[in-house]
């Protein structure tokens, strides 16, 4: 009744009629519930905003392989087939890892969140440019500029989850403590492996290129693998 009368009030220092006050009123009520629904509404628009822009990524990195004009070619068409399967995979894990954080961890999202998955997907779009790269020219350097691009990538999506669920659990400050630490703890972990990585890189390229199609594919596997554990074990202490 207060904020009623408020609005009334504020209606008639800028002298309107009894109908644009009516008006002026659903405005702001309009605009209350939109506010009450705009961080759920945000990650749902983030959510359907990766699904697309992910997509167009892997369909620009399978554009980039060029057909075998000759058969002598055709080992280099072979190839670049490979390294497209290394971008895609890379990129379908951090779709499904985005997928699972929007499901279980963010279902609220501020500005925060969006400007750590907006990097999340500039990163993610210079796979392309990267593969474009290995493709052209399979060098050490071309790897490990793929090993940087890639340790960005795992870095943004793991601050999107990091402030998705701030924005959605406000009020538990003991879970933001512990994800807190076990966000550095990743970080450092993810840093240690793509500076592994990278090292190989400098000494076999076609070695360190391989790791990265398999760091993704068992990165992919495992976490399923970990909750069943859990699950399993959790259901084994109701008993």
């Amino acid at each position: 009744m207060r904020r009623k009368q408020k609005i009334v009030a504020k209606a008639q220092q800028l002298n309107l009629s009894q109908q644009e006050q009516e008006e002026w009123q659903k405005l702001r009520e309009h605009q209350k519930q939109a506010q009450a629904q705009a961080a759920s509404k945000l990650a749902d628009h983030l959510t359907t905003f990766n699904d697309g822009v992910i997509a167009i990524i892997i369909t620009i990195v399978v554009l980039e392989i060029e057909a075998p004009i000759a058969d002598r070619a055709y080992g280099n068409f072979v190839e670049q087939i490979g390294i497209y399967l290394i971008s895609f995979f890379v990129v379908a894990n951090f779709w499904y890892e985005m997928h699972k954080n929007f499901s279980y961890f963010i279902w609220k999202a501020d500005k925060w969140t969006m400007i750590c998955d907006f990097c999340f997907l500039a990163s993610l779009s210079l796979v392309p440019v990267m593969t474009k790269w290995l493709m052209d020219h399979l060098s050490m350097l071309a790897v490990v500029n793929f090993g940087i691009v890639y340790f960005l990538v795992q870095t943004f999506e793991l601050l999107t989850e990091r402030m998705g669920m701030r924005a959605s659990l406000p009020h538990i400050h003991s879970l933001s403590q512990i994800m807190s630490r076990v966000a550095r703890t990743r970080i450092v972990w993810l840093l240690v492996l793509n500076l592994l990585f990278i090292g190989i890189s400098f000494i076999n390229p076609r070695f360190g290129m391989v790791l990265y199609l398999a760091f993704p594919i068992i990165n992919f596997i495992a976490p399923e693998y970990d909750r069943r554990q859990r699950s399993k074990g959790e259901q084994h202490e109701e008993k």
